[in-house]
């Protein structure tokens, strides 16, 4: 008689700070923009933080993945992006068009509609939330100086509030984007030498 062993599959995610240690900014940061109920905010999450306001502002990236086209982009899960967003690619800046639908229908990726074609996107790049612009280079809107220290689930209910953490080893297989390299210094956050990335 045959033994039969039976694989059970059992979801997770890679840990996105190195042993779950981070140090977070006292008090919560209201969020510039608007999530959807139900919205995840992961650890890791890129912030821009303004203490004069107590707000802060995701950082929305995603890598472009193989198989879409320059309008219905196909994107990595994870990213924190919306319908009206206007999007950019890093190191290029030359279009600035919304996002008109998103698809989410696959399980390995995302579709974004755009308002028209960006010319010259492909697999590789990295777009990012811009400022919508006629002539010159658009730049991403905002530029993060500290990350989502904790988990936030947008629920509808009372004043959301992100915890910042201003120091912490993140370690980058557990990003679903590239950081650009205008952000970093070495291994490091530029604006913010506490924010350690490692790849292991």
């Amino acid at each position: 008689m045959a033994i039969e062993f039976k694989k059970t599959a059992v979801s997770g995610r890679f840990p996105e700070i190195w042993r779950g240690e981070c140090k977070i900014l006292p008090g919560g940061f209201k969020p510039l923009q608007s999530f959807a109920v139900g919205t995840v905010l992961r650890r890791a999450a890129l912030l821009e933080v303004n203490f004069e306001d107590m707000t802060a502002a995701v950082i929305k990236l995603a890598d472009v993945l193989a198989g879409g086209t320059t309008k219905a982009v196909r994107v990595a899960k994870g990213h924190y992006f919306a319908v009206g967003d206007v999007i950019t690619k890093v190191g290029d800046g030359k279009s600035t068009p919304s996002i008109s639908s998103i698809d989410t229908s696959n399980v390995d990726y995302d579709v974004l509609t755009l308002s028209a074609a960006y010319t010259g996107l492909k697999a590789g790049d990295t777009i990012v939330e811009s400022v919508a612009v006629e002539s010159g280079d658009a730049t991403s809107k905002y530029t993060p100086n500290m990350i989502v220290g904790a988990d936030k689930e947008f629920n509808g209910k009372g004043i959301p509030a992100i915890d910042a953490a201003y120091e912490a080893v993140v370690l980058y297989p557990s990003l679903s984007f590239t950081i650009p390299a205008e952000w970093l210094n070495g291994p490091c956050l530029k604006s913010n030498p506490n924010i350690l990335f490692i790849k292991q």
